[in-house]
């Protein structure tokens, strides 16, 4: 490994937060490779493993987290920006991906699915796009635009003293554990989400507040989150939690979600781990980390055309390395590729396209990491 050019300590930060997220990035798209039908069976043979890839989206909140309480917070604080600010940043950054890919998914699925169940392809289409139920990933755009209309509740949080803080996340994963994760093509999805996710959020939070002293204190201690680490996951073997549940409310409260706290102490680790090694050069997760939310949104239209692709071997572990590196490669070349049709439309097409996402983001937005936004025009934020 070669040692990058000494950075500022500003720098190094953001490259621990954003490795972070690279991580969190291979993650998602490993585990949505298990969801190829015949790969379906490595969900058991893989056991454990799958356990510590599925459910990584919340790594992407807890990092939102962070970031909010540092770059968010002492301007809202400041009166230098509001929530409907940071809500065009938002819509500004997911729009382009979610009304191009995201309505022609929901236009091609609304109407296959649709006349196939005998439901209105029209509200099926609608439903699509109010809950972003078209392909694996879109539900993150509707629940994080949610997320940050909550704004003032997170300014509210972090006003709170450490003690009250700790025992409303505490309760709120308690909650999220009896609740699940919700349920894909539930309408009320991003509302369930947001219940779920709402306290890993605001661990963040608390995480950003002091995250110096987090990161010192985390040093040492990656061994005995390790462990916790690998006790949730047996008690969600012995449990019966072999796969991510996607249930609406009220369903299976016989048992618990332990996916939020697990993720929670896998990221303090991983945390600490990219903190100590951020003089380390990592190419491929820079790499990845980069075009993190490319790819978080542009693997699931390649995972759609794969999915019934056949079972090449006896071996379900080179299959998923493959299928991921695949869904990753094509989904930022077939991004890369709508950017330049984009490029050569005519200049009054793009004005209303640029119109209708909000345009370029004239400012650095606060909750962002170092990125390049689905067809966000080639902008990237620190």
């Amino acid at each position: 490994m070669i040692a990058l050019p000494a950075l500022k300590s500003k720098e190094l930060q953001l490259t621990n937060l954003n490795r972070l997220r690279g991580f969190a990035a291979i993650c998602v798209v490993v585990g949505h490779a298990f969801i190829i039908v015949s790969l379906r069976p490595a969900q058991l043979h893989f056991g454990p493993i799958y356990l510590l890839i599925a459910s990584a989206t919340v790594y992407f909140v807890l990092i939102a987290g962070i970031l909010f309480q540092i770059k968010a917070v002492p301007r809202l604080n400041a009166g230098r920006t509001r929530t409907r600010d940071i809500l065009r940043r938002r819509w500004a950054q997911f729009s382009g991906i979610y009304l191009t890919i995201g309505v022609f998914l929901a236009l091609t699925t609304g109407i296959k699915e649709g006349l196939s169940a005998g439901i209105n392809p029209v509200y099926h289409f609608v439903r699509m796009m109010i809950n972003g139920s078209m392909a694996h990933s879109y539900w993150f755009v509707p629940f994080f635009l949610l997320l940050m209309a909550l704004t003032p509740l997170h300014l509210w949080f972090s006003r709170r003293p450490l003690a009250i803080q700790a025992v409303l996340v505490a309760v709120g994963l308690a909650l999220s554990a009896i609740t699940h994760r919700p349920g894909a093509y539930d309408i009320y999805g991003p509302i369930h989400a947001l219940g779920y996710y709402l306290p890993v959020f605001w661990f963040g939070l608390m995480i950003g507040q002091n995250l110096p002293m987090v990161l010192v204190w985390l040093k040492g201690k990656e061994a005995l989150l390790a462990f916790g680490v690998a006790a949730i996951v047996a008690m969600q073997m012995q449990i019966g939690q072999t796969g991510v549940y996607l249930h609406s409310f009220g369903q299976n409260l016989g048992q618990i979600d332990l996916f939020a706290v697990q993720k929670i102490l896998l990221g303090l680790l991983l945390l600490s781990f990219f903190d100590q090694t951020k003089t380390i050069s990592m190419p491929l997760i820079d790499w990845v980390a980069d075009r993190s939310l490319i790819i978080f949104f542009m693997h699931s239209p390649v995972l759609i055309a794969i999915t019934d692709a056949p079972h090449l071997s006896d071996l379900y572990f080179p299959e998923l390395i493959l299928a991921s590196g695949i869904m990753i490669y094509v989904g930022v070349k077939f991004h890369t590729l709508l950017l330049r049709v984009f490029e050569h439309l005519p200049d009054r097409i793009k004005e209303i396209g640029l119109k209708v996402t909000a345009g370029r983001l004239s400012k650095r937005s606060e909750t962002d990491l170092p990125c390049r936004t689905p067809l966000d025009q080639k902008t990237r934020s620190v």
